[in-house]
């Protein structure tokens, strides 16, 4: 599309958005930035963002936890595309508009007692018309549960679980419910209790904390674009970031939205491309099966077999390089330590199955097809009867057990590198090999909180 069109289409675009109406949503051009539209209900807030070169952000914020919700940045190249894409983000925000202040989620060891509390309490939040979503659950049910829910309330039978609760759902809230409070159903005090416990301030630091390289240096001659596709809850994230070397980020950004399309990583490819011309090599991770650009089995709808080799290659004169995610972030922790020369990093998620990066001798062991790492086929996983079998910590443990048995049988690492919510102590799982294994058989356990770091760090050390 030639320029001029795109900026008639912008100007366009913005007057079309103006003349919306939706229910229940305020829609004004800012006071403090005429390229700035604002929908505002009572639980978000969205903008509408116009810069240079027609390029246009959408986003959702909740006023309840200030979460971003929906985010992207894309180029008016097509108007029907530009005004699907309001519509997506109208939707994410009319989904809050539904969402009370509160969602509070009571656990008991079986939910029974938890189900009449949870009655009472709904009654006095009904009566006082107070902004909050009463649920009770047991404790087989929580984790699966829990992360939909802002403050979890754990009954006097359960709350010797706290430590570990906590552990896995580090950024909510989470209390105890005292015995006398649950014994009379003292629906004044627990409501009491949520309230103080709101008042206290998270504590959110939002820098980048960039991971050091031990045993290697990484020299850019060039900028490297590097796009990670993952899942986050109900949410699909495009984590992209532009490096001018391993130090200097000069984008770091993701595209947040409920489902996406092929479109959406164009849309983040174009924008960087407009902003900064001259970028030569771009890595892409997935999740799924990686073998010659093509992915399978992603767990992404709409992703399950993608042959980006050739989607990009036929749009883009950049140098792709097409990656697993779990690959990635072995490569990317391996080059963080210089103590081990063989490691298997673990990636077990909660509800599907697990895969493994294996570095052996400083090499990374992509096998046949570079199904090597797949650790949903083996037979422990086969045998196992569908997602259900990891609802809690005791599950995880048993399953990532029979999975490090055989990792250790095979190969043999010096360390098991683990990545996995729902696994809160690295110690419990040592403790049941120690119940198989002798000790001095047994690997380093090493469990990371969080991949993505390691993610970017792997695109750069492959890309260059």
């Amino acid at each position: 599309m030639e320029d001029f069109l795109k900026d008639v289409y912008t100007s366009i675009y913005k007057k079309w958005i103006l003349f919306q109406q939706i229910d229940n949503c305020q829609i004004m051009l800012s006071s403090k930035d005429q390229n700035k539209i604002i929908l505002e209900t009572k639980y978000g807030v969205a903008n509408v963002i116009f810069y240079k070169f027609n390029i246009i952000e959408l986003n959702v914020i909740s006023k309840i936890d200030q979460e971003s919700c929906f985010f992207l940045h894309f180029q008016m190249n097509n108007i029907n595309h530009a005004i699907n894409l309001f519509y997506e983000m109208v939707e994410c925000l009319k989904t809050l508009i539904k969402k009370p202040k509160i969602k509070i989620l009571l656990c008991c060891s079986g939910g029974l007692t938890t189900t009449y509390f949870a009655y009472k309490i709904d009654e006095a939040i009904q009566l006082f018309a107070l902004d909050y979503e009463i649920a009770a659950t047991g404790y087989n049910e929580l984790f699966k549960k829990g992360e939909q829910y802002d403050v979890i309330l754990l009954a006097p039978q359960v709350s010797f679980m706290y430590a570990k609760v906590k552990k896995i759902f580090k950024d909510k809230y989470l209390l105890n419910i005292p015995a006398q409070v649950f014994a009379k159903y003292d629906v004044k005090e627990i409501l009491n209790l949520v309230d103080q416990e709101l008042i206290k301030k998270r504590n959110k630091n939002g820098q980048v904390q960039l991971l050091s390289i031990r045993n290697k240096t990484i020299t850019f001659h060039r900028k490297i674009l590097c796009i990670s596709l993952f899942r986050n809850r109900n949410r699909i994230h495009i984590a992209y970031r532009l490096y001018q070397s391993q130090s200097d980020i000069i984008v770091n950004n993701e595209t947040i939205k409920q489902r996406i399309t092929i479109q959406d990583i164009y849309d983040v490819i174009d924008t960087v491309l407009l902003n900064y011309p001259g970028i030569e090599v771009i890595g892409f991770s997935t999740p799924g099966i990686v073998n010659n650009g093509f992915a399978t089995t992603a767990s992404i709808n709409g992703f399950d077999d993608m042959n980006y080799k050739k989607l990009f290659t036929s749009k883009y004169s950049q140098k792709f390089i097409i990656t697993n995610d779990v690959n990635t972030t072995a490569i990317g922790y391996h080059a963080t330590q210089n103590q081990y020369s063989s490691i298997v990093l673990l990636f077990q998620p909660m509800s599907t199955k697990a895969g493994a990066g294996i570095i052996i001798d400083n090499k990374l062991i992509n096998g046949k097809h570079n199904v090597a790492g797949e650790m949903k086929y083996l037979p422990v996983n086969l045998l196992e009867k569908g997602a259900n079998v990891y609802k809690t910590p005791e599950d995880i443990i048993k399953i990532v057990k029979y999975i490090s048995l055989s990792i250790i049988s095979v190969i043999g690492p010096e360390a098991i590198v683990i990545f996995c919510s729902l696994l809160p102590n690295i110690e419990d799982l040592e403790n049941e090999l120690k119940t198989v294994l002798p000790q001095e058989y047994i690997p380093r356990l090493i469990k990371i909180d969080d991949i993505q770091e390691y993610i970017f760090l792997g695109q750069t050390i492959i890309c260059t």
